[in-house]
């Protein structure tokens, strides 16, 4: 029999924390300086302050749970630029750690004693007393490299406006006339109306600076937005939402990116609130049964939610009020229009009853009919126009109808077609 003692070994570092850890860290995360507090909960009713370190360096935070922090632990960090990233990096090696909003502890701070180690304690005690109900979601790298592609596109568009609306401001305040137009027609049109009006001096150098800029913005967001369409054409998941009307690429692979996993909202109407479409409820004494009586609550949104994925679905609402009338959600669209609802707050309701129907898309539920497949063909075509005949024959398609009909076939395929259909019998009395 072998006597020799054997020295007791490491846990591995890979095992996650237990659901109830001894040991509970607040981290305040700065983009340097880390504020670490950690205490031992054995009581939850009496925690004890285990060890702080109110100032370490972000290149050094591995090393210095590696030696100090136990692996019996979870570590709660307030939401920031780079939670995500030091999440990520604890995960890594083998700790559990958890991203929490930031107005969990914002009113128990005040602005005269802003201190970090104070706010990690702070995030630390209210994990220890039940104050935190849930965590912020986090994306996977892939999306996280996405949402950066969803974020420099918004950029690029936002920024395209911004000097399209400078150069019309100039030239209205000049009393320069000019057709308006859009793209690089624009530019053109621009240097065009110099040249014919003989324009000099700084007028002239603004708007040929601005022109420029202008230029580069709108190719800059072309090449975003192809890049996402090549995206778009290598993901089930985000052609499958292009079957909704309104949705093109630009809104299936921003609903995608931004949602994910759509299991973690339990309920469409969960994601319904999460896209901004959730109403200001009151129910104080008689107030909801006033309402009732005068034909609905009325209530206006409440303002939160992403606003991103708000406006998308309410530019589709709008665009199936326009464009499908004839689809059954535009009909109802229509109706209640007719009703005499505001045409925008119309176009909001079908924005949220598209969404709603993303969460079922995005769950992988099978699509109900074959409404859409005609309205759904016609947008792979243009997708096809939008890539280009070389890029799709690259990719095996030989014309537009064929990239259209192989696409729709995923989707509608298993479905019944419509001449399938029994025929009623109807007897003769």
């Amino acid at each position: 029999m072998n006597e020799e003692a054997q020295e007791p070994t490491e846990p591995e570092r890979s095992i996650k924390a237990t659901s109830r850890p001894k040991y509970i860290v607040g981290l305040d995360a700065h983009s340097r300086k880390q504020a670490i507090s950690v205490w031992e909960c054995t009581d939850p009713w009496n925690p004890d302050l285990y060890m702080e370190n109110p100032k370490c360096d972000i290149s050094k935070l591995k090393d210095y749970y590696e030696r100090n922090v136990p692996l019996d632990s979870i570590t709660i960090i307030e939401a920031s630029t780079n939670s995500a990233l030091i999440k990520d990096m604890l995960n890594g090696i083998g700790f559990r750690a958890e991203v929490v909003r930031a107005d969990v502890i914002a009113d128990k701070q005040r602005k005269r004693k802003v201190c970090d180690i104070n706010d990690a304690r702070r995030l630390a005690n209210a994990y220890i007393r039940g104050d935190i109900d849930e965590f912020v979601w986090t994306p996977s790298p892939e999306y996280a490299e996405y949402r950066d592609i969803l974020f420099a596109y918004r950029d690029a568009v936002k920024e395209t406006t911004r000097t399209s609306n400078r150069i019309w401001a100039i030239c209205c305040r000049c009393g320069f006339d000019f057709d308006i137009k859009a793209g690089d027609t624009k530019a053109d049109s621009i240097r065009e109306m110099i040249k014919q009006l003989n324009i000099t001096g700084f007028i002239k150098d603004r708007l040929e600076m601005l022109v420029r800029d202008y230029e580069y913005y709108l190719s800059r967001r072309d090449e975003l937005e192809r890049k996402i369409s090549e995206i778009v054409l290598e993901s089930k998941a985000m052609l499958a939402l292009m079957q909704l009307p309104g949705v093109y690429q630009i809104a299936a692979f921003a609903t995608q990116v931004i949602v994910e996993d759509a299991r973690r909202f339990p309920t469409a109407s969960k994601l319904a609130a999460y896209g901004g479409y959730a109403m200001i409820g009151n129910t104080s004494g008689e107030e909801e049964e006033r309402s009732k009586k005068k034909g609905g609550t009325g209530k206006p949104l409440d303002g939160d939610g992403r606003r991103d994925l708000k406006t998308l679905y309410c530019e589709a609402g709008h665009t199936v009020l326009n464009c499908c009338g004839e689809m059954e959600i535009g009909k109802w669209g229509w109706r209640l229009f007719y009703k005499g609802k505001n045409k925008n707050k119309v176009a909001c309701a079908v924005g949220r009853k598209l969404l709603t129907y993303a969460w079922h898309i995005m769950r992988g539920d099978p699509t109900p009919n074959r409404e859409s497949e005609a309205f759904y063909k016609r947008k792979m075509m243009r997708f096809y126009s939008e890539l280009g005949a070389k890029r799709m024959h690259e990719l095996g398609y030989a014309s537009a109808k064929d990239f259209a009909e192989k696409k729709a076939e995923l989707i509608y395929g298993k479905l019944p077609k419509v001449t399938d259909a029994p025929k009623q019998i109807i007897k003769k009395r």
